[in-house]
Formats: C-alpha cells, sequence, structure tokens
C-alpha cells in the first residue's frame, strides 16, 4: 500500500499530458475551422456577420463595419491652347474630393459544387458636399481626354483620324440617299414643281385657255397626271378653283412648293385650307384632292422622274428600287431632281451637296455603286479606300505617271471627280463641321476637354463617341472611373466575373477566375488571370511562412502584383505582417508594354484609351517628366500613398491598408519632337508624361471586427497556456512518480 500514490500519480500524469496534447490539436483545429468560415465566400457559412466575407463581398451599402471613402486628387491642365499648339503642358493638383464609395456585386451565383462564384461588381461615388469639403461638381479643370486619344491610337493619328471621318460621313450620306425614306421624300418635294411643269406644258399645249386645260385635267383619261388618271374618278371642280390649285403663290395649291407632304402629313389642315378661299371647295370635292395627290407624289413622280434617264433605265421599275434612285441623285449631273435636296424645303439627307451637282461630272449607276462596296479598291466608305483615292490624287496633282489599272473603271477625270469630292467633304464637312463644331468648340471633346471634377472623373461624355455610336449612349462614356447610378444599367453593361470560393481548396479563397469577362489579359503576351484577393488571403498562409510569396490581383492594376514583405507590427492587439508592392513590379517589362519604369501601360486592357498608371504623384519616375509636366513642386514631396496590406497571419485578412494609383497619358515619341499621333488638328510634344488625377482609399478593420480577432489569440493563448500547464503537471507527476519508484525498488533491493 505505501506505493499506492505513487502508482497513481503517474497514470495521472499520462491522462494530464493527454488532455493537455488533445487540446492543443482541438482547440488548434477549432481556430482554423473559424478561419476558414470567416474567409470562404458561400451564403450562410456560419461565421459571425460582422467578419463573415459573404456578407463584405455582396457590398457595404449602410454596412457600419465596412464603410469605404475614397479621396480624389484632380491635375488642371493651366495652359491647354497652348499645350495643343505643341508647348508643355503646365499642371497643377488640386483638391482633395472625398466620395463615398459603395459597391454591390449583383446576379451572384455559385456553381461548381459552390467552388466558384459569378457576379458582377457595380461600383458608385457618391461626392461628399460640406462645409470643409471642396466640391467636385462646382470645380472645373481641363485635362487630356483618352476618348479622343484612343480614337487617334486607333486611326494611326489624327490624319487617319480624319480619313476615318470622312468614309463614316460619306457613308452617312450614301445611306440618306438610299434610306427607304429618300423616294416618298423626294418625291414629295418634287410634286409641286412637277405638278407645276404638266399643268404649264397642258395650258401651253391649249393655247393658254384654262377652261380647256382644266377641263382636261378634271375629266380626260388621255392626260398622264388627270384626276381620272391618277383617282380613277372625274371632278366638278370649277375652272376658277382649277386655277386656283395650280397658281404656285397659293398656299395649299398643288404647286405650293413650301409645305411639301402636307396633303398626307396634316389632312385635317389641309381639308380646312382647301375648303375656304381662294380655292372654296366643297368637302367631297377636298376628300378627293387628299387621294389624288399623295397618289400622284408617291406613284406618278418617281416614275416621271427616273424617266430621264432613259440609258440606265430601260424601263421606270428598273430605277424604282430606293438604291437606284436615291443613286441617281447623288451620281448624275442633272440629278434626278434637277437640283439638289438641299435647294428645296425639309430635306431628309445630310446637308452635303450631291456629287454629280459638286463636281459637275456623272458617274454611271454601276461606277457609282462600286464606290460604296466595301470591298472595292476605290471606295468611299473604309478608311482604307478613302485614303487610296487621295494618295493617288496627290500623286497625280504632283505630275506622277499612275497607271489607270489603279483607279480602275474611273477614267481619269471621273477619278479626280472622286477625289475632288472626297477632300470637299473631308475640308468642309469633317474638318470645319465635325471637327470644328462639334467636336473642338468649347473644350467639350478634342484632347484636351473642360469639365467639372466629378464630371471628369465619373460622368463625362464624348462628341466623338456620340457621332461614332449614335445608338449607344453607353457607348459615349469618356471618363475613367465608372459610376453608373441605377441597377438596370448595371446589369446591361458590366462584365461578369469569376472568383473562387475557397470551398474545396481554401488556399484558393476569393482569387479570381477572370477579369472583365476573360481568363487572361491583352498584354503584348496574353497573361493568365491569377493572383489572391487584396483583402484576403489563404488563412495560415504567413503563419506558415512569414517571408511566403504573395501576389496580388486587383481590378485597378488589371495585373497580378508581387508584394513583399516589409515589417511587421501590432495593430489593436492583433500582430500583422505590412506588405507593399515589389519594385521590380514598377520595371520596364516588354510583356506588359512597359517602356518607362514606374508607368504602367494599359493601353491595351482599355480598348485603345492611352491609359498610364503610376504612384500618385508620379513617384519614382524620371525628374525630367515632372519638368515636362510643369510638377516642380512635386518633386520633392516625401508623403507616403503608396500601396499597403497589413495581413494577419493566421486569418489571412487585411486587417488595415491602403489602395492608391494614378491614372496618366503619355504622348510617345523623341524627346523633344512633336508627336507623329497629333498631326491635323492639333500639335503635342512627344515623350510627355500629362497626369490626370489619383486617388487613395484606406481600409481599416473596425473595433468589432478587431475584438473577434482578439479572441481568437486569447483563446489561443489560453490553449497555450493551459497546454502547458497540463503537460508540465502531467510531465512532472509522471517523471516523479515513476523516479520514486525505481528509487524505492533500488532500496528494495
Amino acid at each position: 500500500m505505501k506505493h499506492i500514490g505513487r502508482i497513481v500519480s503517474f497514470p495521472i500524469g499520462l491522462v494530464l499530458i493527454a488532455v493537455g496534447i488533445i487540446i492543443f490539436v482541438v482547440v488548434n483545429r477549432t481556430i482554423k475551422d473559424e478561419f476558414k468560415k470567416a474567409a470562404v465566400v458561400i451564403p450562410d457559412n456560419g461565421a459571425d456577420e460582422i467578419v463573415d466575407p459573404w456578407v463584405r463581398f455582396i457590398g457595404n451599402e449602410g454596412d457600419p463595419n465596412n464603410v469605404r471613402t475614397y479621396t480624389f486628387m484632380a491635375y488642371n491642365l493651366t495652359n491647354p491652347v497652348e499645350t495643343m499648339q505643341g508647348h508643355l503642358p503646365k499642371y497643377e493638383e488640386v483638391g482633395p474630393y472625398n466620395y463615398n464609395y459603395i459597391y454591390e456585386r449583383i446576379n451572384a451565383n455559385l456553381f461548381d459544387d459552390d467552388e466558384k462564384l459569378s457576379f458582377k461588381l457595380w461600383k458608385r461615388y457618391i461626392p461628399i458636399v460640406a462645409d470643409g469639403y471642396r466640391d467636385p461638381t462646382q470645380d472645373t479643370i481641363y485635362h487630356f481626354n483618352l476618348a479622343y486619344g484612343a480614337a487617334v491610337q486607333k486611326a494611326g493619328g489624327e490624319l487617319g483620324l480624319s480619313v476615318a471621318l470622312t468614309s463614316a460621313a460619306i457613308d452617312k450620306i450614301y445611306h440618306s440617299f438610299t434610306d427607304s425614306s429618300f423616294q416618298p421624300t423626294v418625291s414629295f418635294v418634287a410634286a409641286p414643281t412637277l405638278a407645276n411643269k404638266l399643268f404649264s406644258g397642258l395650258l401651253a399645249l391649249n393655247g393658254g385657255d384654262y377652261t380647256v386645260a382644266c377641263a382636261a385635267w378634271r375629266t380626260s383619261t388621255s392626260v398622264s397626271f388627270s384626276v381620272p388618271s391618277i383617282t380613277g374618278k372625274t371632278s366638278d371642280i370649277t375652272d376658277a378653283q382649277c386655277q386656283a390649285l395650280f397658281s404656285t403663290s397659293n398656299k395649299f395649291s398643288l404647286t405650293d412648293p413650301t409645305i411639301p407632304g402636307v396633303y398626307f402629313t396634316n389632312q385635317e389642315l389641309t381639308i380646312k385650307s382647301l375648303m375656304s378661299p381662294p380655292f372654296s371647295l366643297s368637302n367631297d370635292q377636298a376628300q378627293l384632292l387628299l387621294l389624288y395627290q399623295p397618289t400622284f407624289a408617291t406613284k406618278f413622280v418617281p416614275t416621271a422622274l427616273v424617266s430621264q434617264f432613259s440609258d440606265e433605265c430601260p424601263t421606270p421599275n428598273v430605277c424604282l428600287n430606293q438604291n437606284t434612285f436615291g443613286l441617281l441623285q447623288w451620281a448624275k449631273n442633272p440629278s434626278l431632281l434637277g437640283q439638289s435636296v438641299f435647294n428645296v424645303p425639309n430635306p431628309t439627307v445630310v446637308a452635303v451637296p450631291e456629287f454629280g451637282i459638286y463636281t459637275g461630272v456623272s458617274l454611271s449607276l454601276e461606277n457609282a455603286s462600286l464606290l460604296f462596296k466595301t470591298n472595292s479598291t476605290i471606295n468611299l466608305v473604309t478608311p482604307i479606300g478613302v485614303g487610296t483615292i487621295l494618295t493617288l490624287a496627290q500623286k497625280i496633282g504632283q505630275g506622277a505617271s499612275i497607271p489607270s489599272i489603279l483607279y480602275a473603271p474611273y477614267s481619269t477625270s471621273e477619278f479626280l471627280a472622286i477625289a475632288k469630292y472626297t477632300n470637299y467633304i473631308m475640308a468642309v464637312f469633317v474638318d470645319g463641321d465635325i471637327i470644328k463644331n462639334q467636336i473642338f468648340a468649347n473644350f467639350q471633346g478634342g484632347p484636351i476637354t473642360k469639365h467639372t471634377v466629378h464630371d471628369f472623373l465619373f460622368n463625362s461624355t464624348d462628341p466623338l463617341l456620340k457621332l461614332s455610336f449614335p445608338d449607344t449612349p453607353s457607348a459615349w462614356v469618356s471618363s475613367p472611373l465608372e459610376n453608373i447610378q441605377d441597377i438596370n444599367t448595371a446589369n446591361a453593361t458590366l462584365h461578369t466575373d469569376e472568383i473562387y470560393t475557397g470551398v474545396g481548396d481554401i488556399d484558393l479563397v476569393s482569387s479570381p477566375i477572370t477579369f472583365e469577362g476573360e481568363e487572361e489579359l491583352n498584354y503584348f503576351k496574353q497573361i493568365p488571370v491569377s493572383g489572391s484577393f487584396a483583402e484576403q488571403l489563404p488563412p495560415s498562409y504567413l503563419s506558415k511562412d512569414s517571408e511566403a510569396p504573395v501576389d496580388i490581383f486587383t481590378d485597378e492594376f488589371a495585373r497580378s502584383l508581387s508584394f513583399k514583405r516589409e515589417v511587421g507590427g501590432n495593430f489593436g492587439g492583433i500582430p500583422y505582417y505590412r506588405y507593399r508592392i515589389n519594385e521590380s513590379n514598377w520595371e520596364v517589362n516588354s510583356d506588359y508594354y512597359q517602356t518607362i519604369p514606374y508607368l504602367l501601360n494599359l493601353t491595351s486592357i482599355k480598348g485603345g484609351a492611352p491609359a498610364y498608371l503610376s504612384r500618385p504623384r508620379l513617384k519614382g519616375i524620371d525628374v525630367g517628366y515632372y519638368y515636362k509636366a510643369g510638377i516642380t513642386d512635386l518633386i520633392n514631396d516625401d508623403e507616403d500613398l503608396d500601396v499597403f496590406a497589413d495581413y494577419e497571419p493566421r486569418s489571412g485578412k487585411a486587417i488595415h491598408g491602403r489602395y492608391s494609383l494614378q491614372v496618366n497619358t503619355y504622348i510617345q515619341g523623341v524627346d523633344g519632337a512633336n508627336s507623329t499621333l497629333y498631326n491635323k488638328y492639333s500639335t503635342f510634344q512627344a515623350d510627355v508624361v500629362h497626369p490626370m488625377f489619383w486617388g487613395v482609399n484606406i481600409i481599416a478593420a473596425t473595433d468589432d471586427q478587431v475584438d473577434i480577432l482578439t479572441k481568437a489569440y486569447k483563446v489561443d493563448s489560453f490553449r497555450y497556456a493551459i497546454t502547458v500547464i497540463l503537460i508540465v503537471v502531467g510531465g512532472f507527476l509522471s517523471l516523479i512518480s515513476g523516479g520514486l519508484f525505481v528509487l524505492d525498488k533500488i532500496i528494495d533491493m
């Protein structure tokens, strides 16, 4: 019995050690499970709402634990006119402008056994307008226009843009002449003139006797334009009424050219007028004329007009289709109407003279139609076709011997007439009207535009885009940031993207699968979308290896960036590792079209818009670019505005961080020379960075979120403490009891 205490204490010690190990394993597994719950992006995942990733993923509107504020600084160009004349720009930084940032992910849909999630990211920015804040809706700036820059890039320069606009303008002219509405419109326009011509001929044929002429018009089927020939009915209109109806000075007469089509478009007014002096028709007589005049205009007039061109229209029906009918007016001299449609009231076509009338040259219908076929070498509706015409004509004008086969099937005189017309449309219609009056006027468009700061950032539209896409308002937007205000527009215009939820593989949690609907990024090489979500690394990733590489993908930078660990620290009682963008990301990299250090080229990602990203205030870039942009006062600025993220290593959450970037444009070319792109409507110096704006968004865990993570550390600390105590006490009991037992055995011997 004397050894009973020692015998009992030994297994108790072992039990205490086992309990300590069990507590260590179970609590550790429980904590890891809780961290996974706080990371996996699925609804009802069991995480506390304060840190629930689904709640944070879906949106932040009205969420006190996820308030976001963006601060923007804009750059105002103080010498816009001189800059477009080839002088170096002079920018000034203005701001700050503060915005509440609201985001919402709509149309969220889980698939592939909940391992993937698709959605549309809808962003809204609401200006904070209050005492002590600058008002972005009132402050006005001059800035570079990315939309115009994209058009110039795509066209290969302003000369190319001019050619592209000319081809588009002529294509619009062609379609106005060949639209289904052209024939009836022109026929109504021509009807009064033709009616006057026909009745004057009938009157002359009858010796100027109105009685005979009117009788024939009222009753004779042998007169082609008579009432019975047109309507199948005779009329009892008197001679006086007939004479009034064919007087060009009487409003609402059959020969009144000032209100074409009124018999068809406003019958009530027409009847009222016809029943009044000088006509004084009865209601039946007026109703008969309502049948006569529109039928005369739509049936008789077109046939009469095309019959002038019997060499190309052996029967009227050959030329009554809408394409041929319009070409007779555009290509012939004299034209279908014998005058330009722009010399008569209410034309519906583009107000530019027809080819035949302007040049004095007629083209055959066959050759005229070739000019509007995109596969013709000599055509007026593609930039290549217009460019070919202008180039060959210039060489001919310089005395060069050009084989006629190059502009066949046209004769030299016809081809030079085509070039003359093309140059006219370019000089007067494109350069003089579209560019000068519609685009460049008052800095509403062109390379430099003027807007309020708010409209510049979020709400500007471009006149060139309106001209290019007249029926698609969503394509008019030229502001660099999206700010869609209604869900219907968001649903209709936003891309659907995909991420991993973390189900199945927690190491992929929140990692992007697509960017703007694509799995690869369109740089010099197709770069796969990859990296971690900036606000959530895989749980325990950094606790396993604090020096592990971290690659972050962000929509703003449109690429994956490598981050490096800078320091460790403590935020509200929680340990963290601070990560910043690795300097190597800013180096020259041909795969990403990066030719200047600290200037990321997004042109290929942004549809040709020459957008270049940098650190705020161009930090790191060659100091010469500060002088060229007129912002030398920022050279020695030492304010820390760089991107960073403080990651709690076990949950993988960014508990504190800052997004920041600056948007610029860059005019490519040789330093000191003029740009080869801005070569007609403006002149810009090359190798110049034009700063536009920068923004910064600081995020930090709330006190409640910190408390939850702190509790995890407290539980973990208790786990370590109790585990150590149990193992130490249990080990001590086992060791002592075992030792005493051995000692007793030795003594007993």
